[in-house]
């Protein structure tokens, strides 16, 4: 049983027909425990419907977002009569068939192709009078390379002929909290006028990969956003340890701990041995992978960086991340925590979230947040590109420089 958080927002009391457009109103597609909703909700979005058919993911997010409408409908079933008229619509859509988990199927297999159904929606409600001005896209680094490029290359193409503009984004989620977990977001706004040519710009958040699909695509609707540079992290490993007396039962016996030091990379367990007897006192993370150099085997990897890996969901040997403390001279281990997955993920710290509704049960809490979205990532992205428009127009984007100029020249006389 998942506790509910009690809600102060605002009765929204939308038709299942649409009816007028909410100011800043999105629908949430695949929202899972509504970590994007979390993401928006204190820019002063409001979420019109939200929908997943995931009976954890379900419970959790009606925990923290009762007043939302909600369908827990296949996307395929939804009737595209019943959705609502909003201003945004998100799709943080299953990666399993663009990752190595899923054997890179493509955008085409099984999970990840119903993306497809999305964009359906979305064109549904462009025939309705009921357009989104913005689409949000989000997923893994390997949709950029998938297939030589013809699932990103496909997915931008759909997207274009649905009248939109859009960019093409890496936000690394380590930029704001300490999570290796590098994302891919597209950007939509629903004007094809809003591309004028502009050259790609060369930034952190438009790496090669990003570049490479650009160069594919030149006679795509391209409209970049002026993003400031990303942010330094504020927070560290540290902050989102839960500490836990080196007595519990969580941490592991003897005989694991042989495993454990029997099994790291050889050249990890010196580096180890050496910082554990200088009487250190410091968490790092390690992950357990199935493959080294090709070849199918156990190893356990320490992270160095003060970061942990991606987190993922606890469906095998190599989706499980360790947490290890050295401290008094001596190493302990055990599997990370829910509460500290939550922490990864932006929320349940005393400045990010503090409230959010944890699901009941390390496996149910784990399976939630490890195929979430880091919530001050999207926030970061949002703020920046969509909230940036709704406030400037056009002026957010990068634009020719005989353009600013001439824009610049229109405002002063204006002025």
């Amino acid at each position: 049983m998942i506790t509910q958080r009690r809600s102060s927002a605002k009765q929204l009391n939308v038709l299942p027909g649409g009816g007028a457009l909410q100011s800043k109103s999105f629908i949430e597609f695949f929202a899972g425990i509504g970590l994007i909703h979390e993401a928006l909700s204190p820019l002063g979005w409001h979420c019109s419907l939200a929908n997943d058919n995931d009976p954890r993911k379900v419970a959790a997010y009606k925990a923290n977002y009762p007043d939302v409408p909600f369908s827990d409908a296949d996307i395929r079933d939804i009737p595209a009569s019943s959705l609502p008229h909003a201003l945004l619509a998100t799709a943080s859509f299953p990666c399993i068939d663009l990752s190595q988990a899923g054997g890179r199927r493509g955008i085409e297999a099984e999970h990840s192709g119903i993306v497809w159904s999305f964009l359906e929606h979305v064109s549904d409600l462009i025939t309705q009078g009921k357009a989104p001005q913005f689409l949000l896209l989000e997923n893994v680094v390997g949709l950029l390379t998938l297939h030589e490029g013809r699932s990103i290359d496909l997915l931008l193409t759909e997207i274009a002929k649905l009248g939109y503009s859009f960019d093409l984004i890496q936000v690394d989620a380590q930029h704001f909290t300490p999570q290796t977990r590098n994302r891919v977001f597209v950007v939509a706004v629903r004007d094809a006028s809003l591309a004028v040519g502009v050259e790609m710009p060369d930034t952190h958040i438009r790496r090669y990969k990003v570049r490479q699909v650009f160069e594919r695509n030149r006679d795509l609707p391209w409209a970049f956003f002026d993003f400031p540079s990303l942010p330094e992290r504020e927070i560290s490993l540290q902050d989102v340890i839960e500490e836990i007396p080196s007595g519990d039962r969580r941490w592991w016996d003897a005989e694991r701990m042989d495993y454990f030091w029997s099994h790291l990379e050889h050249d990890h367990k010196p580096r180890l041995m050496d910082l554990m007897n200088s009487g250190a006192d410091v968490y790092l993370t390690a992950t357990r992978r199935g493959r080294r150099r090709g070849l199918r085997e156990q190893i356990i990897n320490i992270r160095w960086d003060g970061l942990a890996a991606c987190l993922r969901t606890p469906k095998g040997g190599s989706s499980i991340q360790f947490i290890v403390r050295l401290r008094n001279g001596t190493a302990q281990v055990r599997k990370i925590t829910g509460i500290e997955s939550a922490r990864l993920q932006g929320v349940a710290l005393p400045n990010m979230s503090p409230n959010f509704v944890i699901p009941d049960g390390e496996q149910s809490a784990l399976y939630a947040f490890g195929d979430a979205v880091c919530v001050p990532a999207v926030r970061w992205v949002v703020k920046n590109s969509i909230e940036k428009f709704l406030a400037e127009g056009a002026a957010a984007l990068l634009r020719p420089a005989s353009s600013s100029a001439q824009l610049e020249l229109d405002f002063g006389a204006i002025a």
